[in-house]
């Protein structure tokens, strides 16, 4: 193994750009003692470290079928991408890859076919499904991730009709995963593995994927969030409006069909329905805004910029005890088994029927079970009775939702991944961004780990951020929670954009401030990226590939994205990623934790945080030529006691300054350049201090230039100490 990673190995003769990386060998060390062991490994690796490799190579050299999950499908793609290539060249024992997603990134040629017999195909999709190999959604670049088309051509796991449907031989699902039996290596994402965990739990013989012996869980800080979403229970107009368009359809095919009238039941399961999120959405847009963060209150949000959880409003207790709701519950309720009952009553094999006549019957058999399902997800978020479960809402424009999420997942993943008596597979948990603070305890306890169960180790980044990045954080801002930020921080940003010639990541906390910020920013003289306007592995690929880009993004583009090199070489974060201490399931924890006697701001809140800037941070410096600039727009990383967490968690010894002169020096001089850049930027010390200011320069005249600039425009020169203020109420952040 390490002859393949090591100076004069195989990757070193196989990549241009080669670099030594002693961290690599020890992880990978690490990952190969785990597999040998079957023991459970928690592994940090900084940027830099090349941990998927240092995963990849052990898990092929075992000769154990692997499963590698992801959080995000970015991740996916760039491993089946780049490195399984890669690893063809080098690895000396042959094998196969496949890449499995969930259903819904598929193509289903059933669903296409019935759509484009009613209408006219204008996006193309079925002249791209007649050459595809995959059908994956990934291939189709030209459809915007909101485009309706896909959802009508794709199908569910609830909807999937298996062996009866007459396109199940030529299924890009059923292909996917015959290939995945023969497979050494299967890429998946997280989300697809909870669901196959789940399977398996019921006893049940169906499998999404096939024995394994080990899993890799890469992206392993996003397994809490994962965890959470597939053991809670939802109930949104998307749902119900599918199943009724399903039903719709089925039963109107069996009525021409057999001259039998089954459809009313779906007219009163569509009246019910509207009825009781019209009542639902009366209820939760008035807790919205009264939720919604104001003034001081919230730590991500100005006013009507509630953060990365906009729209999430508790549950009140006795929500559907109101008459009109629980009316209209009780309507859908029956509906929805009248719709399973004639569903099930169609759905039963006639005499010499055709392949066509046969699929429809087999979908309304999974019409049933769909309908049945739902009725029971709805009784449990009317009635409320879990106690480890909140219950919470959604209230958009055109989506409203109804959820409940258990508050504590580390139980469920434990018993799940390392059960007591548990023989396979082999687990492994790694990210960039696992430690807080230097520890793994954080991330250990999310997940209910313990040293009994799981080794630990964390590989330090190999990057001189010393020399290669500097941290910007202005001071002269008005705070996030001010009406005027988002006008400042827009100018601000075009100022930073123009000083790097573009080249940046605008990494938002909310799609809230992505609009405002993009359409303040719409007249940028640099080629422009908007996330939505197209898939993300296509937007990725545009700025790569268009110099001097700027991407607005939120959510995944703050991980999982990697462009090394002078395309990306400025990032800028508009907000510390605090979660909303009013979002619902944020809430929740936080009482736990404090009926447990935690801090819930330092045991919550803070860390997790703390990961997600670290998590933006790591999108600059990729490999150890690159160079750039981190901005900070929020100035609470210094003006408050817990901005040493962040710092913490950063990598080490970044310099940073307050001062937009000093980082236009650095820009334009860097860190090697002149005494000036030395004086100004790379001899602070980590805290933020100028050494130089301590032990004098030759170049005291350009030092005092410099902080007249700055306090010009309202900061000091350089010292930006983390502590300058005593640490305030989290709520009132």
């Amino acid at each position: 193994m390490n002859d393949l990673l090591e100076p004069g190995g195989g990757l070193a003769s196989a990549i241009p750009h080669y670099e030594d990386r002693p961290g690599q060998r020890r992880m990978a060390e690490a990952v190969a003692a785990a597999l040998d062991s079957r023991r459970a490994l928690l592994v940090e690796a900084g940027t830099g470290i090349g941990k998927t490799l240092a995963y990849l190579v052990p898990a092929l050299q075992s000769g154990q079928r692997v499963v590698v999950s992801t959080g995000t499908r970015a991740l996916q793609d760039q491993i089946a991408r780049n490195d399984v290539p890669l690893l063809r060249t080098i690895v000396p024992r042959p094998f196969a890859a496949v890449v499995l997603k969930g259903i819904s990134n598929y193509v289903c040629k059933r669903k296409l076919v019935e759509l484009t017999t009613e209408r006219r195909d204008d996006r193309g999709i079925a002249a791209w499904a007649a050459q595809t190999s995959t059908g994956d959604r990934a291939e189709v670049e030209w459809l915007g991730e909101d485009d309706p088309w896909w959802s009508e051509v794709t199908t569910t796991s609830e909807a999937r009709l298996g062996p009866r449907c007459p396109f199940h031989g030529v299924c890009f699902v059923t292909t996917a995963r015959r290939a995945a039996e023969k497979a050494n290596l299967i890429l998946v994402n997280h989300h697809l593995y909870f669901a196959d965990l789940a399977i398996r739990a019921g006893g049940g013989s169906a499998r999404i994927l096939p024995e394994h012996d080990a899993v890799v869980f890469d992206e392993a800080h996003l397994l809490e969030d994962v965890a959470t979403e597939h053991f809670g229970v939802r109930f949104s107009t998307s749902q119900l409006g599918a199943l009724l368009r399903d039903a719709h359809n089925l039963l109107g095919k069996m009525a021409l069909w057999t001259g039998a009238e089954s459809s009313l039941p779906v007219r009163v399961a569509e009246r019910a329905g509207v009825a009781l999120f019209a009542s639902v959405r009366t209820a939760l847009l008035p807790l919205e805004f009264a939720e919604r963060p104001t003034g001081p209150i919230g730590p991500t949000g100005a006013p009507g910029s509630p953060g990365p959880s906009e729209g999430r409003v508790a549950l009140p207790p006795g929500l559907f005890d109101h008459p009109v709701r629980q009316r209209a519950w009780f309507e859908l309720d029956t509906a929805l088994e009248d719709v399973a009952r004639a569903a099930e009553a169609e759905s039963e094999d006639g005499p010499e029927e055709s392949v066509t006549t046969a699929a429809t019957r087999g979908g309304l058999g999974q019409l049933a079970f769909r309908a049945r399902a739902m009725r029971d997800a709805l009784a449990v978020l009317a009635e409320q009775r879990q106690a480890s479960y909140v219950y919470w809402g959604e209230a958009r424009s055109h989506h409203t939702a109804l959820i409940a999420s258990p508050i504590r997942v580390a139980e469920l993943v434990a018993r799940y991944l390392l059960g007591p008596g548990r023989a396979a597979p082999t687990p492994i948990f790694t990210s960039a961004t696992l430690s807080t603070g230097g520890t793994l305890r954080y991330t250990r306890h999310r997940l209910g780990l313990t040293p009994e169960h799981v080794d630990e180790l964390i590989v330090d980044s190999p990057f001189d951020y010393a020399r290669c990045a500097l941290l910007y954080v202005p001071r002269d801002l008005p705070a996030p929670d001010d009406p005027a930020f988002s006008v400042a921080a827009a100018a601000r940003i075009r100022e930073l954009v123009t000083l790097t010639g573009g080249g940046a990541f605008v990494l938002c906390t909310s799609h809230r401030s992505l609009g405002a910020l993009a359409r303040l920013l719409a007249d940028l003289p640099f080629p422009r990226w908007v996330q939505g306007e197209a898939p993300r592995g296509l937007l990725v690929e545009r700025f790569r590939s268009t110099p001097g880009s700027v991407l607005f993004g939120c959510g995944s583009f703050w991980e999982g994205v990697d462009v090394p090199g002078e395309a990306l070489r400025l990032v800028i974060i508009d907000r510390l990623p605090f979660t909303p201490h009013v979002d619902p399931l944020q809430a929740a924890r936080m009482q736990v934790a404090a009926e447990g006697g935690a801090d819930p701001f330092a045991a919550i809140q803070l860390p997790e945080a703390a990961i997600a800037l670290k998590q933006g941070f790591g999108r600059l410096i990729r490999r150890s030529d690159d160079r750039g600039i981190v901005a900070v727009l929020d100035g609470r990383i210094v003006t408050r006691t817990y901005g040493r967490v962040f710092f913490a968690t950063l990598p080490d010894k970044v310099p940073r300054t307050s001062s937009l002169e000093q980082a236009r020096r650095w820009w334009r001089i860097g860190p090697d350049g002149t005494s000036l850049a030395a004086m100004d930027v790379s001899s602070m010390d980590s805290r933020g201090g100028s050494k130089a200011a301590a032990e004098g320069t030759a170049d005291a005249a350009a030092a005092a230039a410099a902080a007249a600039a700055a306090d010009r425009r309202g900061g000091p020169a350089v010292n930006v100490a983390a502590d300058s203020t005593p640490a305030a109420d989290p709520a009132k952040l």
